[in-house]
C-alpha cells in the first residue's frame, strides 16, 4: 500500500512577492484512534486485547513518570523523548531569572534513525490530486459570491466548507473568514472545534 502525496503552493512568509516553490506533504487516508490503534495490534501481532491496553497504560503511566524525574525515555526501537522548557521573559543575566519563569515549553520526540531507514526503505510515494492543493486560488469578490449563495441555503458555514467551497488551503480559508468577519461580513459562534460562521 502505497503513502499518497500532493504539492502544495508555498506560503511567501517574507512577503518578498517572489514565486514560491512548491512543497510536498502526504495526503491522509485517515487517522487511527487509540481504541482502533489497540485492536489493529490485537488482530496482526496476535495478542490479547487487555494485555495491549495494559501495556500502552503502563508505558503511558511509566514515560510520564520518568520524563517528570528529568530523565529523556527511549521507547523500544521507536525514539526518545524528552522535555524542553520556555522562559517567559527576555533574560540576559541568570540573577535576573526567577524560578516562575520557566515553564514546560513541550514535550520532544526525536525518531530512532534506524526507525526511520525502514522506514524510508520501505515506502512507496504515490503522486494524489488532494482537493485542498491551490494552483489559482479565487479573488476575494469570487469567494463573497460563492459564501453568500451557500448561506442561502445553510445557517452557517466552517472553515473546512468554505476551504472546499473556495478551492483554498485551511490557513487561506482563515484568513478570507478573518477578513470577511472585521468587514462585518461574517459572525463567528461557538469555540473550539464547533465553531461555524453566520451571517
Amino acid at each position: 500500500m502505497s503513502v499518497n502525496y500532493d504539492l502544495y503552493e508555498t506560503p511567501d512568509l517574507a512577503k518578498s512577492g517572489e514565486e514560491q516553490p512548491l512543497h510536498a506533504r502526504v495526503v491522509l487516508k485517515g487517522s487511527y484512534t487509540a481504541e482502533e490503534f489497540v485492536e489493529q495490534v490485537t488482530v496482526f501481532q496476535h495478542m490479547p486485547h487487555a494485555q495491549v491496553v495494559g501495556v500502552i497504560e503502563a508505558i503511558s503511566k511509566e514515560l510520564r513518570h520518568l520524563l517528570l524525574k528529568g530523565f529523556s525515555v527511549e521507547l523500544g526501537d521507536i525514539g526518545y523523548f524528552s522535555l524542553s522548557l520556555s522562559v517567559d521573559k527576555k533574560v540576559m543575566d541568570p540573577k535576573d531569572l526567577r524560578s516562575p519563569s520557566v515553564s514546560l515549553k513541550d514535550i520532544n520526540f526525536r525518531v530512532n534513525r534506524q526507525f526511520k531507514k525502514d522506514i524510508e526503505s520501505e515506502i512507496e510515494l504515490q503522486r494524489y490530486h488532494s482537493p485542498f492543493r491551490v494552483k489559482n486560488p479565487l479573488d476575494r469578490e469570487r469567494c463573497l459570491q460563492r459564501l453568500e449563495k451557500f448561506l442561502e441555503d445553510r445557517p452557517c458555514i466552517n472553515r473546512q466548507d468554505y476551504a472546499m467551497l473556495v478551492g483554498k488551503t485551511k490557513i487561506q480559508a482563515l484568513q478570507d473568514i478573518n477578513a470577511f468577519i472585521k468587514d462585518g461580513v461574517l459572525k463567528k459562534y461557538g469555540s473550539g472545534r464547533s465553531v461555524v460562521y453566520i451571517k
